[in-house]
């Protein structure tokens, strides 16, 4: 008897508690017609939104980053340093002018409707900590406005929302391994639980991956990672339940990122080294030094209640626990006192060293000596002649930043339809508790290797962050002939406060509430085949717990970051065509701009610790054009493409130097122009794909990227191969780069310097089903 998977209406609201849902069924999301068609016309609602195809997952190899699925769809742009998507430190994601990076959160992420908790580095989990490609349905994007019941702090451009496979219904095990160049391994398996019992289905799958950085060689580091999933679904009757957990631990070693200049001299080389030398003024730049721990469990148990057939209900509480580190690894030693505590010099600057004699005892240049160690710095004078004895040893620190984050909430709707009205009301509450801290360990001996002290001789800071969030929403749908109307309104409250431990003080409190923000919607059947819609939207992002780390932001002076977004667009279904148009008017305010304390020099202040500042300068315009089209010319011949016009500029200059936002100016790392022309052949258990992604320029500090096309192959041959409990295999082979473009992929929003894109890169799968 196969699951009934009970309708999970467009995410409507509770009266008790708090919730949110996909604005898909879960019946369309295993319907792989309607996930085709998605993906290009989109929904049947009033703002842009798309959908990744079953043809967009597939041609992904499996050890890539579930994030690269949505980049062929329009208005998106998925950067990665990382051939596989293996560095969260190198990842960008950029839609409308509103950017997922180092420095900024504005697009929402959302997994199975829940939220992931936040994008950015720093305590941040993006898709690929939650959910492999192989256990993908598909991802809902909505461009621009985010779906009134999105459960999200960061949707002031729209929301990601990755879904989940459901289980099968046939009991079934699928074993996977890839290779692939740089050293990359996956193996993947899955099993498919069958009906354990009565409409009751599961599955839980494992995958250990492993990869080598691409720039560089010999020790060079890499990517290593287990992942773990499992999901449940019940249907009883009315009631549905839903039971979803996973699994991430990952030790990734970073890329840098290079100047435009730097990327001229040498395209293939981010300027970490891959050899131990002694020398600490070349081994800061150690690629194993640079690295990203991780580690991520989150669960979430859905309850559907079907009241009546015009009354529903969806409770859904979820847990998540971050804990992880960043590595850097300084050139000196802080002098710290025996209650690790640094100690400063007369000019109430912290003192430092990067020499020592045979005891320990730091060293200072000679007398009248010139030219000394710089500090900061990635290339400084380390000796110079007659500074040092001969003798004199060098040092260095391990600089590990710890993250944790502990997320609990519960999002809950219901949905009522009465006549021509489809009403939604809801609530999302969710506690989050932050911690991170810094902490300086004594590299044993920087002549030998990084091995460090585990017991660190400076703890630099220690804070808690605490958040509250709690939102609420209303919407009714109206139905008139060929119109459907929508209108709804929705708030958040949100208080944040910032606990120091090393006095068990509350330094900082903000509360960063929205305003009660509206949204409307109409959408006209034209004909069977053709509709009409436009949309408005007041959209918000809350201040983040980051601005209080900060100690000189004044948070009194601080206001959240809000956009005004405009949709009007055109779909068209046909038989063997679907298209859609949009076009899009976007006014952000309130831009949240962080401030670094000291000239910028290039280099890396290792010391930033909670200096600088953050301020509301302006916004950005952003008006643009998105189309995307699928044809099917026959049975064995796919088409799909998709364009981008999107002219983002900010409307206000940033009063310092160090950063050189202009009024007027684009925005840093958007693109202005972007195209995807893709094509598939299938023939007998042969399929062939072969897509080209054109981006065009994008404003850098001083000039501009150039642009570039990067092509994709896909080959897929399912074996005919069956017996000894063998259903089928399959193979498939993808490269990525097929033409070795080389190309810069990704900024840090302060357009100075970018991340290099992953050269050509091949992975060959092969699979089995039992």
């Amino acid at each position: 008897m196969s699951p009934t998977y009970k309708k999970s209406f467009i995410t409507t609201a509770i009266l008790a508690a708090l919730s949110s849902v996909s604005t898909v069924t879960a019946d369309e999301l295993q319907d792989d017609a309607s996930i085709e068609r998605i993906s290009v016309a989109g929904k049947r609602i009033s703002f842009a939104n798309n959908g990744a195809s079953e043809t967009m997952i597939e041609k992904e190899a499996p050890i890539s980053s579930v994030l690269d699925v949505i980049d062929e769809l329009p208005g998106i742009n998925i950067n990665q340093g990382d051939a596989f998507g293996g560095d969260d430190w190198s990842t960008s994601i950029t839609m409308r002018g509103f950017a997922i990076n180092g420095n900024e959160q504005q697009i929402g992420m959302t997994i199975d409707g829940l939220p992931n908790g936040g994008s950015n580095y720093g305590g941040g989990s993006k898709a690929n900590r939650y959910i492999s490609i192989e256990n993908l349905s598909t991802v809902n994007v909505s461009q621009g406005t985010a779906d009134i019941s999105s459960a999200s702090l960061d949707a002031l451009g729209g929301t990601l929302n990755f879904i989940s496979k459901n289980p099968e219904i046939e009991r079934e095990t699928t074993i996977a391994y890839t290779a692939g160049d740089f050293q990359a391994k996956r193996f993947f398996v899955r099993h498919e639980t069958g009906e354990i019992f009565d409409d009751t289905y599961a599955y839980v799958s494992y995958a250990d991956t492993s990869t080598k950085r691409w720039s560089g060689s010999g020790s060079n580091g890499g990517t290593n990672g287990q992942h773990f999933e499992a999901k449940i679904v019940s249907d009883w009757d009315k009631l549905s339940i839903t039971g979803r957990i996973s699994y991430d631990d990952v030790h990734e070693d970073n890329y840098a990122s290079v100047t435009l200049e730097q990327f001229k001299q040498d395209p293939d080389w981010d300027r970490l080294t891959w050899n131990w030398t002694g020398k600490p003024y070349i081994d800061q730049n150690f690629a194993e030094g640079w690295s990203t721990l991780r580690e991520n469990t989150f669960a979430y148990l859905k309850f559907e209640y079907d009241v009546n057939d015009s009354l529903s209900l969806n409770v859904t509480p979820y847990y998540h626990k971050n804990k992880g580190r960043g590595d850097w690894i300084p050139p000196y030693l802080v002098v710290a006192d025996k209650n690790k505590r640094a100690i400063l010099d007369s000019n109430g600057n912290i003192q430092r060293y990067g020499f020592a004699d045979k005891d320990g005892k730091p060293l200072a240049p000679a007398t009248g000596c010139t030219a000394s160690y710089t500090f900061p710095g990635n290339s400084g004078p380390a000796l110079p002649p007659g500074c040092y004895p001969k003798d004199a040893v060098p040092v260095m620190s391990f600089r590990h930043t710890h993250y944790k984050k502990d997320r609990m909430g519960l999002t809950a709707n219901t949905q009522w339809q009465l006549d021509n009205h489809d009403l939604l009301a809801g609530l999302w509450y969710e506690d989050t508790k932050r911690d991170e801290s810094r902490d300086w360990h004594k590299v044993i001996d920087a002549q030998v290797y990084h091995h460090f002290d585990h017991d660190p001789y400076w703890i630099q800071y220690s804070n808690t962050f605490n958040i509250t969030t709690l939102k609420w929403y209303l919407q009714d749908t109206m139905t008139y002939g060929d119109f459907t109307i929508n209108a709804g309104i929705n708030q958040y409250l949100v208080d944040l406060d910032k606990v120091n431990n090393f006095t068990g003080n509350t330094e900082a409190k903000i509360e960063s509430d929205s305003d009660v923000l509206f949204s409307a919607g109409v959408v006209y059947k034209l004909t069977d085949e053709i509709e009409l819609f436009g949309s408005y939207s007041q959209n918000f992002a809350a201040i983040k717990d980051t601005v209080l780390e900060r100690d000189a932001s004044a948070l009194e002076d601080i206001q959240p970051e809000t956009a005004d977004n405009i949709d009007l667009g055109v779909r068209y279904f046909g038989d063997k065509l679907n298209l859609s148009a949009t076009a899009y008017s976007i006014k952000f305010e309130n831009r949240i701009t962080f401030l670094p304390p000291n000239a910028d020099t290039g280099e890396i202040d290792y010391i930033i610790g909670t200096n600088g500042s953050f301020i509301n300068v302006g916004g950005v315009d952003s008006k643009g054009l998105e189309l995307s089209v699928n044809y099917d010319i026959n049975e064995n011949f796919k088409l799909y493409g998709s364009y981008t016009y999107n002219d983002a500029e900010y409307t206000q200059s940033v009063p310092d130097p160090k950063i050189a936002i202009v009024k007027g100016k684009r925005v840093y790392d958007s693109v202005k122009n972007m195209w995807v022309l893709a094509a598939n052949y299938y023939v007998d258990d042969l399929v062939i794909g072969l897509s080209n992604k054109y981006t065009g320029p994008r404003q850098a500090y001083q000039a501009k990227t150039d642009d570039y096309i990067i092509t994709d192959l896909r080959v897929g041959y399912k074996l005919g191969f069956e017996g000894m409990g063998i259903k089928s295999m399959n193979l498939n082979f993808v490269v990525n780069n097929l033409f070795d473009k080389d190309y810069l992929s990704t900024g840090q929003g302060t357009g100075k310097k970018y991340f290099i894109g992953a050269p050509k890169t091949a992975a060959l799968t092969l699979d089995f089903k039992f």
